[in-house]
Order: structure tokens, then C-alpha cells, then sequence
């Protein structure tokens, strides 16, 4: 039977070598290895005996309350984990439902900019159209009002040359009939000079 040392803090076992070469269990007991079923004979009924039994049982007793201790400290450590694991997971699934609102803002967002974009399309193209409407009513107008000044610049010469055709003719008339007008009266001279030698 070899004596073991039991940490109260951690609960591990070390022999006497270990705790001799490292300090690592400070808060240890020593124990002592107790067979399971152990029954007592009579020899080991003398009282020093069964006194140091108890303290056998007693420090048996103070190690498994100590690893009750630990493993309530683990328990506690896990239940804190758990505790955690359920938070962070409640705050991943509500990241993950503010995300997918989001997404689906963006898209209603996406949705109403293709529709604005399409009522713009559509606007800008009925807005083209009729501006080719307005530009061919324009050039034709343009055109019109090209012609009709051509027409009113022909007719204007038109006019001017009648005008003057007019005049010239007016002109000639009027140089006719004096001269016309001159003959009659020399005409008329002469058959008065005529008739005054025969009324003589």
C-alpha cells in the first residue's frame, strides 16, 4: 500500500515523488490506498488500528468532498458555458433576423429603384418620342417658311419687274400720245394755214 497525496484544490492524485520534485499540489493531503470491500479481521480490531482506519475514512471522506467540490466548480464552469453558448447563440439567430431584414429592405429597395427605373425608361422614351415628333413638325415648318419666303422673294421680283414693265410702258404711252398730241397740233396749223388763203 503506497501513500497518495490529493490536491483539495483540483482533486488529482501525486506519490510522494512527485510532490517531493514539484510544488504542484500546495493544498494536498496525504491518502492512503484503501481497498474497495475491505473487510476487517479481528486482528484489526485493536483500537489504534481502528483509529487509524477512521482517519483512513476521514481523509477518504475530505477527498471525495473535495472532488464534489470540483466537480461542482466544473458543473458551475460548464453551466456558464452553456449559459454563454446560449446567449451567443441567441445573438447569432437575432443577427441573423436583423440581417435577413435588412436583405429584405435592400430588396423591396431594389425592387422600387427597378420600377422608378422603368417609369423613367418609359418616360424618356415617350419624352424622345416626342421630341422627334416636335423636331420633324420643326424642320417641316422650317421648310415651309423657307418656301414661302423663296415664294415671296419670286414674287417680289415678280412685282418689282411688273412695276417697272408698267412704268416703262406708261413711259412710252405717255411720249406717244404727246407726240401724237404734238402731230394733231401741227395738224391742226396747218389746215387753219390751209383755210385762210381760201376764205381770202
Amino acid at each position: 500500500m503506497f501513500p497518495l497525496c490529493v490536491s483539495l484544490q483540483t482533486g488529482e492524485y501525486a506519490t510522494d515523488e512527485e510532490e517531493e520534485m514539484s510544488p504542484v499540489f500546495p493544498n494536498s493531503i496525504e491518502v492512503f490506498d484503501l481497498a474497495e470491500n475491505q473487510e476487517l479481521s479481528p486482528v484489526e480490531l485493536d483500537p489504534e488500528k481502528l483509529a487509524h482506519k477512521f482517519k483512513e475514512l476521514q481523509i477518504k471522506h475530505a477527498v471525495t468532498q473535495a472532488e464534489i467540490q470540483l466537480l461542482k466548480r466544473k458543473l458551475a464552469h460548464a453551466e456558464q458555458d452553456k449559459l454563454r453558448w446560449r446567449m451567443e447563440r441567441a445573438q447569432l439567430e437575432q443577427n441573423i433576423r436583423d440581417s435577413k431584414e435588412r436583405m429584405e429592405k435592400l430588396e423591396g429597395y431594389w425592387m422600387e429603384a427597378q420600377s422608378l427605373c422603368k417609369a423613367v425608361d418609359e418616360h424618356l422614351k415617350e419624352t424622345q418620342s416626342q421630341y422627334q415628333t416636335l423636331e420633324r413638325k420643326y424642320s417641316k415648318a422650317k421648310r415651309l417658311i423657307k418656301e414661302y419666303q423663296l415664294k415671296e422673294i419670286e414674287f417680289l421680283k415678280k412685282e418689282t419687274a411688273q412695276r417697272r414693265a408698267e412704268e416703262e410702258s406708261e413711259a412710252t404711252h405717255k411720249e406717244e400720245a404727246d407726240t401724237l398730241h404734238e402731230k394733231i397740233t401741227d395738224l391742226e396749223t396747218k389746215v387753219d394755214a390751209l383755210k385762210t388763203p381760201n376764205a381770202s
